[in-house]
């Protein structure tokens, strides 16, 4: 890998001290903390600058005190280019990165393989590249919606414009400064910060993977929502009488329906900038602040009772009798059989007259019997 970097760097045409193959070995052993390696990246990510349009620039360093303001650059740089190595800016504490030598070679071999494709697309499709410069060697501001709202910030709080080779280090230093100046000054403006506990590196990248995780399950939830919103609209144009309608039905639609987005726009940053205002709890349920609302604009007056309470309604009957605990019978007295119509046991020898269970039929059977025989 090593050697496909060398005959990648001698094609773009790099004359520096790391064509030698020790002092390259060297370099992406240290990573970040080798100066040579750090003017490697700056040159490779000038040249990606002048064909791609980038807006982030990497400084070289001065000394290994240095290597983290040099990765937070490149991971700027990276992400601008949607690299697919997402390891090398992304995930674990700004420190840990390009630790390795594995890396450090991934890196380079990215960045020498990216600018190669922009010397072909110069030549062959040079419209796809979006060049900082135009055919009249004009200067052409391609802003991001970050650097934007950046310079926003900075003419807010009168910064001039900021020098070329500062980092964003030393400007998010002076930003900060500037802001608690002007805080101390007006206390009352701004309330205090939700999140007042400084939490370190580890914390962070845990907090970045809850977000991440509660992005992926909120934006699920909306595409779902969404899809139940087209297929709804999409039941209603049916019917014949809605298919005569259908353009006036996707023009009312459409417009609607294009400013509901399923992923979601919020971030750490939001952890940040929340502030303690957000914890008051706002009554809305109340008939003084329903009536702000546009369907509530009028009061509804009295009406009268129509009941329907359930605690009102009287209960139903049982539908069984109440049970009653059984009396015991007076002493002395012998109770009485549930046999009524026996007429006590004093039939007993009379047997003929009990048919239930077989008795007489057992007795008539017999004699019959016996006259069958006899005649027999």
């Amino acid at each position: 890998m090593e050697n496909d970097i060398l005959d990648s760097l001698e094609d773009l045409g790099y004359d520096g001290s790391l064509l030698d193959p020790a002092a390259l070995s060297e370099a992406v052993s240290q990573g970040p903390a080798s100066t040579e390696f750090t003017k490697l990246v700056s040159w490779l990510t000038d040249r990606l600058k002048d064909f791609c349009g980038l807006e982030e620039t990497i400084h070289a360093t001065h000394s290994p005190d240095d290597a983290a303001n040099f990765v937070m650059e490149l991971s700027g740089c990276l992400r601008e280019l949607n690299c697919p190595y997402t390891s090398l800016y992304e995930g674990g504490p700004v420190t840990e990165r390009l630790k390795t030598k594995e890396s450090a070679v991934q890196l380079l071999d990215y960045l020498t393989s990216e600018l190669q494709t922009a010397h072909i697309l110069a030549v062959k499709k040079p419209q796809e590249l979006r060049s900082t410069t135009s055919p009249d060697n004009q200067s052409i501001a391609n802003e991001s919606d970050i650097a934007k709202h950046l310079k926003i910030m900075l003419i807010a709080l009168g910064f001039p414009k900021p020098p070329a080779n500062i980092n964003s280090f030393q400007l998010f230093s002076r930003v900060e400064t500037k802001v608690n100046e002007l805080m101390s000054k007006n206390p009352g403006v701004i309330s205090k910060p939700l999140l007042k506990a400084r939490l370190s590196d580890k914390q962070w990248e845990q907090i970045m993977k809850i977000n991440d995780s509660l992005v992926r399950e909120y934006t699920t939830r909306r595409e779902m929502i969404l899809k139940r919103l087209d297929v709804t609209i999409q039941s209603f144009m049916w019917s014949e009488a809605a298919k005569k309608r259908e353009n006036e039905i996707t023009a009312v639609y459409q417009p609607v329906r294009k400013l509901l987005k399923a992923s979601c726009d919020l971030s750490v940053a939001d952890i940040l900038s929340a502030r303690e205002d957000l914890t008051y709890v706002h009554k809305t349920s109340s008939g003084d602040a329903r009536v702000r609302c546009a369907i509530n604009k009028v009061k509804i007056p009295k009406v009268p009772d129509r009941g329907g309470r359930v605690w009102e309604q009287e209960p139903p009957p049982p539908e069984m009798p109440s049970f009653q605990k059984r009396v015991d019978q007076p002493q002395g007295q012998r109770p009485q059989s549930g046999r009524g119509g026996r007429g006590g046991r004093g039939g007993r020898s009379d047997r003929g007259g009990k048919v239930q269970g077989g008795w007489g039929d057992q007795q008539q059977g017999q004699s019959y019997g016996g006259n069958w025989n006899q005649s027999g």
